[in-house]
This record gives C-alpha cells, sequence and structure tokens, in this order.
C-alpha cells in the first residue's frame, strides 16, 4: 500500500495552532522542539551546509585530483555536490583524518564564542513557561541551555551524553535538552559511524515523548542516519504527528524526510528560525523584549543587578564577624578593593578615632557609595551614639542604593531600637529580608523585634532558627536565641546548649555570658548566675549586665550590694528610661525569690533619688 504524503501548510496554519491552545488553556497539546544546526545561523554558528562547503573546498586544495576521486567513491552512493550538507559527516572524516583533535578544536571555537539570538531568547521562555518543555537536537553547542540561564530563573537538564538518558523523563516539567550527538565537551559525535545509529539509550527515553509529543522541526536538514533511521522506522501510530519547518519545501526536502514522514504529519513553510519565533512570541503575548532601549529598566538587566547585589551582599556579610571582635582571614582583602577597601579597613580598624577617620576619608573619595554610607551610618549608630548624623547617613545610603540588605535592615534596627517606630522598622526589616533572605544578621534582628516589640513568638522563633541554620556560628544570634528559649520557651536546656556553642565560638562575647547567668537565675542557680554576669561584667557589659548582677544580689538579699550594682549599670545608661523599663519588666525573674513589689519598688526610688530624678 502506497504511503500517504504530509500535508504542507503554512506558517499562520501552526500560528492559529498556538492561539488556539493559548486561549482553551490546553493542558493536551505540547510540543517537543527538533533543534538542528540552521538555527544557530542566527547566533553566530555556521550550518552544517556551509561547514561542508568549507571543508570540501579544503579537501579539493589540499588533495590530488585522484585522491579526491578516491575519497568520492569510497562514499556510498553517487556523491552530489549539489546537495554537499548529506556528506557533512564525511568531509569533517576526510578533512581532519590526519589529527582529529583539530576538527574538535575548530568546532569548539566556533561553538565558544557563540552567544544566543532572538531566536534562541524566545525559545527559552517557551521551554520554562509552556508545556513544551522538551528540546531534541543534534547539535553541539550550548545556545539553549545558555539562552535558559542567561534569560530566565530556571535551570534545565542537559543529556549531553546516552548515559544520562534514564534521568530524562516525559512526565517532567522541568526544561530538557536532549543531545543524541553529545555535548561539545564529551567527545561528541562527527563521522558517518557514530552519527549513524541512534544510541540504544536514547531510543527508550525518546519513545515516550515522541507518543506525548507533537514535533516541531527546526533547521535540522535530516542528513544524519541516527535520529532520521529512529523516526523512519517507528511505528507512526506510536507517535504525535511532526510539524517539519523549511524556508523552501521544494528544495528542502529531501529523501530521507519524505520517507519519515507521512499523511498525518505536516511541511511548514517559514522564512527562518528567528522569524518563526517571533511569530510565537506574538502569539504568546510575550513581553520580555519591550523597553530593549531602555536597558536600565529592562527586566534582563535588572536580573543582572539582582543577582550583583546579592553577590555585593554576600561579600559585605564577610565583615560581620569583626562587628563581635572576631577576626576574618587577611586573604578576604583581596575582595574589597577602591571604595569597599575603606570598608574593610574600618572595619578591621579597633581605635574609634581613627576608624571614624577612614570612614571620613572614604566618603571624601566615593561620597555616593552606599556600603560606605551605610556602615558609617551603623558606627555613628552603635559606637557614636549620634542619632541624628547617624539616620541622615542611613537615608542617604538608601538613597544611593535602595536595595543594600546591610542597610535596609541596620536602619530597621535603628528605628525600633532608637526611633521607636515600630511600623516603619518592620517595613524595613521586611525589605531588606525580601532582598537577601539569607542574611543572618538582618534576620536575627528582625527576630529580636518580633520577640521583644511585637511579642509574635511563634514568628520570631522561626526567624532565629533561620538565621542559625543560615550561619551557625553567628554568636550574637545564638546567644539571642538562647535568650528567648530561656524567657519565653522556659527551655533552659537548649537554651544552654546555644550558650556554650556561642562562648566556645566566642569567649569575649558578654552578652553570651550575661544570658547565660540570665538562664542560671531563672532556674534558681544564684551561684552559677552570679559566675557567669560577673564576667559579662568583666568583659565590658557595664549597662545591662551590671544590672543583671544586681538582679543576683537582690535575689541573694544583699540589697546594699544589689543598690551599687544597679548604681553602677545606671551611670552607664545614656537614656535612664532604658534602665527603669528594663528594671520593671525584670521583677516577674525575682518573684520565686520572695521579693515583694514594695521591696522591688522601693529600691527603684533609691535609684531614682540617687539620680536626683
Amino acid at each position: 500500500m502506497k504511503k500517504s504524503k504530509p500535508k504542507k501548510i503554512s506558517q499562520n496554519r501552526l500560528k492559529r495552532v498556538f492561539k488556539d491552545i493559548r486561549e482553551q488553556n490546553s493542558k493536551e497539546i505540547r510540543f517537543c522542539f527538533v533543534i538542528g544546526a540552521g538555527a544557530s545561523k542566527s547566533s553566530g554558528i555556521k550550518t552544517g551546509w556551509e561547514l561542508s562547503e568549507e571543508w570540501y573546498k579544503e579537501l579539493k586544495e589540499d588533495l590530488t585530483a585522484e585522491e579526491l576521486q578516491a575519497w568520492k567513491d569510497n562514499i556510498s552512493g553517487d556523491f552530489d555536490e549539489g546537495n554537499i550538507g548529506a556528506y557533512y559527516s564525511d568531509l569533517y572524516k576526510a578533512r581532519y583524518e590526519l589529527e582529529p583533535e583539530t576538527g574538535y578544536g575548530k568546532l569548539t571555537a566556533l561553538m565558544e564564542k557563540a552567544e544566543p539570538g532572538i531566536g534562541y531568547t524566545i525559545l527559552a521562555h517557551i521551554l520554562t513557561q509552556e508545556r513544551h518543555n522538551f528540546v531534541i537536537t543534534t547539535n553541539f553547542d550550548y545556545l539553549i541551555e545558555d539562552s535558559i540561564r542567561m534569560f530566565t530563573s530556571k535551570k534545565p537538564l542537559v543529556a549531553g551524553h546516552e548515559t544520562l538518558a534514564e534521568f530524562v523523563s516525559s512526565q517532567t516539567e522541568r526544561p530538557t535538552i536532549i543531545k543524541v550527538h553529545r555535548d561539545l565537551l564529551l567527545h561528541p559525535f562527527n563521522n558517518g559511524e557514530e552519527t549513524g545509529t541512534l544510541k540504544e539509550e536514547w531510543q527508550k527515553t525518546l519513545a515516550p515523548i515522541l507518543k506525548n509529543f507533537r514535533l516541531i522541526v527546526l533547521g535540522y536538514g535530516g542528513n544524519d542516519g541516527s535520529l532520521m533511521d529512529y523516526l523512519g522506522e517507528m511505528d507512526v501510530t506510536q507517535r504525535k504527528p511532526i510539524y517539519w519547518c523549511v524556508r523552501d519545501p521544494k528544495k528542502d526536502i529531501n529523501n530521507r524526510i519524505e520517507n519519515v514522514l507521512t499523511g498525518k504529519d505536516f511541511i511548514v513553510s517559514i522564512q527562518g528560525f528567528d522569524e518563526f519565533m517571533i511569530m510565537l512570541y506574538d502569539v504568546l503575548k510575550y513581553d520580555f523584549f519591550d523597553n530593549l532601549d531602555k536597558p536600565d529598566e529592562h527586566i534582563f538587566v535588572k536580573s543582572a543587578q539582582e543577582r550583583i547585589v546579592k553577590l555585593n551582599n554576600q561579600r559585605n556579610r564577610l565583615l560581620e564577624p569583626l562587628e563581635d571582635k572576631q577576626d576574618i582571614p587577611q586573604e578576604a582583602k583581596s575582595l574589597f578593593k577602591n571604595a569597599s577597601e575603606y570598608l574593610y579597613n574600618a572595619y578591621r580598624e579597633k581605635d574609634i578615632y581613627k576608624k571614624n577617620k577612614i570612614y571620613q576619608n572614604g566618603l571624601k573619595v566615593y561620597p555616593q557609595d552606599a556600603d560606605l554610607l551605610g556602615a558609617y551610618a551603623a558606627f555613628l549608630h552603635d559606637t557614636g551614639k549620634d542619632y541624628g548624623q547617624a539616620e541622615e547617613y542611613y537615608k542617604r545610603a538608601i538613597e544611593f542604593d535602595s536595595r543594600n540588605a546591610n542597610s535596609l535592615g541596620n536602619y530597621a534596627w535603628f528605628l525600633h531600637s532608637i526611633r521607636k517606630d515600630n511600623k516603619k522598622a518592620e517595613e524595613y526589616y521586611k525589605k531588606a529580608i525580601k532582598i537577601d533572605p539569607k542574611h543572618a544578621n538582618n534576620l536575627g534582628n528582625y527576630a529580636i523585634f518580633l520577640h521583644v516589640i511585637q511579642k509574635d513568638y511563634d514568628q520570631a522563633e522561626k526567624y532565629y532558627t533561620q538565621s542559625i541554620e543560615i550561619d551557625p556560628k553567628h554568636v550574637r544570634n545564638l546567644s539571642n536565641y538562647g535568650l528567648f528559649l530561656t524567657s519565653v520557651r522556659k527551655d533552659y536546656d537548649q537554651a544552654e546548649k546555644l550558650y556554650k556553642q556561642a562562648i566556645e565560638l566566642d569567649s569575649n562575647y558578654a552578652n553570651s555570658y550575661m544570658n547565660f547567668g540570665f538562664c542560671y537565675l531563672q532556674q534558681g542557680n544564684l551561684e552559677l548566675a552570679e559566675k557567669m554576669t560577673l564576667k559579662s561584667v568583666k568583659l565590658g557589659s557595664l549597662d545591662f549586665g551590671n544590672m543583671n548582677l544586681g538582679h543576683v544580689y537582690f535575689a541573694k538579699g544583699d540589697t546594699e550590694k544589689a543598690f551599687q550594682t544597679y548604681k553602677a549599670s545606671l551611670d552607664h545608661f545614656k537614656d535612664i528610661t532604658k534602665f527603669f523599663e528594663g528594671y520593671d519588666e525584670d521583677y516577674q525573674y525575682l518573684e520565686q525569690y520572695n521579693i515583694t513589689q514594695e521591696a522591688y519598688a522601693e529600691m527603684k526610688q533609691r535609684l531614682k533619688a540617687g539620680k536626683g530624678d
């Protein structure tokens, strides 16, 4: 029985199919793209036909007439110079017969410089945003996977060797690229023996794909035996229709293609790969080519900027240990150049006057550098206690870089701890965490805000645990989470583990000892409470450390020593209202020691009188 022939249709007919799929939101009709070398021409890679012409020309220059004829005679069938592309594998083998490595070098040089063009950019979005997520290709190049990685947020599965075939599932929604002639870096197939038969692993993998996906063939001349023989020998009832796209159906459809196509298939006249993809861009209502004339506003540029912002934030986080008086490797300095070198030097400097001078000198040279502005703001806030200037520098830093996670997070801390503007503080915390969700310092500070200010304990614990998962060596977060477990959850055993971990990491961080002492105070172990809290005072916690030490002495019944210690604490509070707020809140932890509210209030009055209040 004579095989029926495929129907010839225009590109518009196929365009209508894609319109119908989109309008009906069809989940059933899915396409797999078959991509050949012709699709890569506009991206700067020569087609198989062009390379065949080049190699044949060089062979004619290098061989004698007799040698050339002998080579032609060895090729099966009559050599047809007018169909030169059909002899790609034979020409490659002959051209690079003496040193095959130079042939590989030729292909590598061609492909490594190529950049995805318009067509591949659109294809990347189809593969990642639609249900048409498969590509079968005879190409070795990286244009498809590069376009996905460059222009989308998805990561493709690239099966560039038959040993990877078992990892390809026809049910996956991940963009999947099947390279039946292997990847350029995995000993690609070029000669006739290699491209003549499709590897058995691919035959098994492709069967379910062809059963469920219609094929759209683009830029593929069908000149290799592997994929073409597989398609030709396949039971037509076990596959979906094929849409074979060509510029000129009379010239571009060869015998091999005719042997594959049947009455259920279509030959589609198109202008070219890029033009076909532009048609799909229009049908699918994409808009990522908008604003190409305004690079700063374009989504591709913004995505690249996002990556740069994340890298900068990650680099700056390397300096965080210095805030807690821990050291960082000297080699890290190589990462900090220009404006960031001032930042590095300021973080390492221990003398506050020299540190201040480094910041000022840096800002004279780089007055608009957001990292320097933000770091100087934090210095003025935490060390200089110049809150007016600190806020001015925070605002300038955010004005010059509204996506700097350090500045946003530190300003949030300033707003909640100094300005008491909790609504605005939460707004800035959320902005900072959205920009950099792995910024352990911001996560820990937001946890404190939720814990102490908002009293949202479940959310606070969520952010405490996240901050420690991201950075298990963040001493301050370990200590603060321990305090949360001590005061809110009453989980003293777990709190103790965190305090010990923090102290092991940094034996000079005063707050770990202070919080540990507070934990012992709550458990009734006044000796260890005194020991730990005294250590925190010796390490410089003269405000809250002395306050907690006063609690210990009060609990022990030594009211005079408690008064003198509270007084020492009070002397180190710039804002004495903060002392009395903490003092009032802590009464709950002293009730177990039979200290009456009257006695506690009397102590408060003595302290106020001593301050002339």
